[in-house]
């Protein structure tokens, strides 16, 4: 698996060197799905969505990541890894910023501490395919970009603004979305009620395939909205 550079990544918060941890401490290990502080938010297909909060101080369990795995932070903050018996260095945490690991075939063990002052909140999201990953075409779409992926997700930027009102796409495998900031009106397909998304009520997890476009308006008196959308391939 390659090596992560950025400051915040899954490096910090999803990798562990497997040599270093003992046979016996990984199979008496919980999964993230059995860990308490990732809480399951849906499963859809092959797509396992978790939201994970810890306060300043607080730590996870160890715990086994065994498959493909994306992470979306959702405030800034900062994070200690421990592995192996041994404590990592203190790093930040970006919010908004999504980070992508492969674990599939090749489990890893952790535990990961808040080391900082403010609260962590994050969205965490396994792909639980072993083999076969797929590889859709990617979203083209106004005020759109693809900010990162892998064999396992793809996860887009998406900016709506007074000059890009309305984004709509369709997705071919399961996805969920996040609303950062602002204020917009989701809408399915085949002419679904239309509803708000905002800081209060913030996941949507839209149908995929073909015939299940969906559509994302900024709502009326917003002057702009960030959302994050994750595909899981």
């Amino acid at each position: 698996m390659r090596p992560f550079i950025t400051p915040f990544t899954l490096s910090t918060l999803c990798v562990a060197v497997v040599c270093g941890i003992p046979a016996s401490a990984q199979q008496s290990s919980p999964t993230m799905n059995q860990e308490p502080h990732h809480q399951r938010l849906t499963y859809v297909r092959h797509m396992r969505v978790f939201e994970l909060k810890l306060a300043p101080g607080e730590s996870t369990s160890d715990y086994i990541l065994d498959h493909d795995g994306a992470i979306l932070a959702l405030t800034d903050a900062t994070v200690r890894l421990h592995r192996g018996g041994t404590a990592g260095e203190p790093r930040p945490v970006a919010a908004g910023r999504a980070d992508l690991g492969q674990f599939t075939g090749e489990p890893v063990t952790q535990r990961l501490e808040n080391a900082g002052t403010a609260p962590l909140r994050a969205v965490v999201v396994e792909n639980l395919r072993d083999k076969g990953w797929m590889t859709p075409p990617a979203l083209m779409a106004p005020g759109t970009t693809l900010q990162t992926e892998n064999r396992g997700f793809a996860v887009y930027d998406m900016r709506l603004s007074p000059s890009t009102r309305t984004i709509a796409h369709t997705h071919q495998n399961p996805s969920f979305i996040f609303i950062m900031s602002g204020t917009v009106m989701a809408q399915g397909g085949g002419g679904e009620f239309e509803f708000p998304l905002e800081q209060g009520r913030t996941w949507w997890f839209p149908s995929s395939g073909a015939d299940q476009p969906h559509t994302l308006t900024l709502a009326d008196g917003a002057t702009e909205a960030h959302v994050i959308c994750v595909e899981t391939k």
